[in-house]
């Protein structure tokens, strides 16, 4: 698979790891703690196994299963979905390994190039952004089919299918409220939503125009947004690789930025206006209503709460290999992140998925 397109988008890290990947959260330090949970973060590889013995290719985005809990992976160079049950477990869900190229049917025989992003809504439907292949593709009943966006074409167009053009849609979400996936079109500088029958709109940016403005949807500007997430009052948030922050889109149609420096990269906890990230890669909600951010160029999760104050949870800055054990310990580079079992946080680094038990009290 080419790497070219999605190189700036990712960070690189080496770890080692040797902790239990399942322990229980009542024996987590008061401090918190980091663990590996499925897969060993340099070496690659497809198996379906019990947390270390799993291997994963480049896993990306992540996703909760509201139904169970489990969590779902955008095995990227394996061209597949998996998921990881809450003792470990890995399965593999859609995808044939290292096929790497566009087939709609069963899922056990679908092709993907590139997955980037899952979600999962409600009624069972699985959403995955096939970032390489500029489409929107769902799993239903067991089939995975197309969604909206033409298979290797990059553009922009809103539409209905195959119609509608993407270049290079990267996290996506699904609004509890309306159904609609959300999607951050990255090279697009722009949102978009879908509906369940594939008709794309935009949401909020201006196609090929990568700036930072605040105000009404339509007068917006983002630069390569790259996360998105939805909260309990239907505010969409969205996190910008280059902009280095995080915005929000609120109901009424009104666009405000609400963590980081627009422009500024840097690593500072505190009032969130007033904090600093660092090409921050993808976002999610916990059950609380906090906002986790994998600060990927800072090497950081970092957690912006209701209070409005950012502050750091894991990892630190530079420290490419892991320390596993209490926090802050050493992450690597964040990418995906989702609410983990126990009231831990999952997050996908180098070639595994680990854990992040935050801190008790």
């Amino acid at each position: 698979m080419p790497l070219r397109r999605r190189q700036f988008l990712q960070l690189g890290c080496s770890i080692a790891w040797a902790l239990p990947a399942w322990a229980d959260a009542a024996a987590q330090p008061a401090g918190g703690s980091l663990q590996l949970w499925a897969g060993q973060v340099m070496q690659h590889g497809h198996v379906d196994a019990q947390g270390p013995q799993a291997r994963f290719f480049d896993p990306r985005g992540l996703a909760r299963d509201p139904r169970n809990g489990d969590i779902l992976v955008a095995d990227a160079a394996n061209a597949m979905v998996r998921r990881i049950s809450s003792s470990g477990a890995v399965s593999s869900v859609a995808g044939v390994p290292l096929l790497r190229r566009t087939v709609e049917g069963p899922a056990a025989k679908a092709g993907f190039v590139g997955p980037d992003a899952v979600a999962m809504g409600e009624d069972g439907s699985l959403y995955i952004s096939d970032s390489y292949a500029n489409t929107l593709r769902v799993m239903r009943d067991g089939r995975v089919s197309l969604l909206a966006g033409a298979d290797g074409l990059p553009g922009y167009a809103d539409g209905s299918g195959a119609r509608a053009r993407f270049n290079h849609p990267v996290g996506i979400t699904v609004d509890p409220r309306s159904g609609e996936l959300l999607v951050a079109d990255a090279y697009n500088h722009t949102v978009r939503a879908v509906d369940r029958a594939g008709r794309v709109r935009t949401l909020a940016g201006s196609p090929g125009i990568s700036a930072h403005r605040d105000g009404p949807v339509a007068q917006a500007l983002f630069n390569t947004p790259v996360g998105v997430a939805v909260d309990h009052a239907g505010n969409v948030y969205v996190s910008e690789y280059f902009n280095h922050d995080v915005r929000r889109i609120t109901p009424d149609g009104q666009v405000q930025t609400v963590a980081g420096m627009p422009g500024k990269p840097g690593d500072v906890d505190g009032p969130a206006l007033r904090a600093q990230l660092r090409r921050p890669q993808q976002i999610a909600f916990d059950a609380s209503g906090a906002l986790w951010i994998a600060d990927a160029g800072n090497y950081q999760l970092r957690r912006l709460g209701s209070d409005g104050v950012l502050g750091t949870v894991a990892g630190s800055p530079g420290a490419e290999i892991a320390r596993p054990g209490p926090l802050p310990g050493a992450l690597g580079a964040p990418y995906g992140v989702a609410a983990g079992p126990d009231g831990s946080v999952a997050v996908s680094s180098g070639q595994a998925v680990l854990l992040v038990h935050p801190a008790r009290g």
